[in-house]
């Protein structure tokens, strides 16, 4: 499905889950096309990365795909900086990062989605810039003081889509981490 499909169906049928197989299905098909074999290598470790984080939950796995002097930013969005400093750099606090975001749900196939306008790859990076969607208990927006839709309750469930981009680059076939640059703003829809 494109990502124009994608937001006809999301206008159509109002918020439904995020489904992070809709990325890695992206991610396959992107690979499939490449004649480049760095380019298609580099593609095979972001799927890995992000099954292993996103699906299986597998830290050390994750953390494989890594340089050891990984470091992520976050720009553009303050509420996302000021959850996560901005930066996160050296390999404990990414891997710790991953670990509670593990554990508290956000990183889960039916939590994350990102649907792609334009996706970049040359020998250095993979880049995109598109969407995300996050799944989002009325709960949790209701603890950091985010008003509810009209009508929406603490205990529905919610999708936030927001503009994003995001750029990997990579060293000696590993990822170096990813630099972030997210809208603050967005739509939030109750899920149907």
């Amino acid at each position: 499905m494109t990502t124009v499909e994608r937001q006809e169906e999301s206008a159509h049928t109002g918020a439904r889950l995020p489904d992070m197989a809709r990325f890695i299905d992206f991610l396959e098909a992107r690979k499939a096309e490449t004649e480049n074999p760095r380019h298609a290598a580099m593609i095979d470790l972001l799927i890995e990365h992000s099954l292993a984080e996103v699906r299986d939950h597998d830290i050390d796995r994750t953390m494989a795909t890594l340089v050891d002097d990984c470091v992520y930013h976050c720009y553009g969005d303050p509420v996302a900086i000021e959850q996560q400093g901005g930066r996160v750099a050296h390999r404990d606090t990414v891997r710790a990062d991953y670990l509670a975001n593990m554990a508290n749900g956000r990183l889960a196939m039916d939590s994350l989605e990102v649907e792609i306008e334009h996706f970049f790859i040359n020998d250095d990076a993979i880049a995109w810039d598109g969407w995300t969607r996050l799944r989002l208990p009325g709960a949790a927006l209701a603890e950091t003081g985010m008003p509810l839709p009209d009508g929406g309750t603490v205990d529905d469930v919610y999708v936030h889509r927001s503009r994003a981009a995001i750029v990997i680059p990579f060293r000696d076939g590993l990822m170096v981490g990813e630099d972030f640059y997210l809208d603050n703003h967005g739509t939030l829809e109750k899920v149907t």
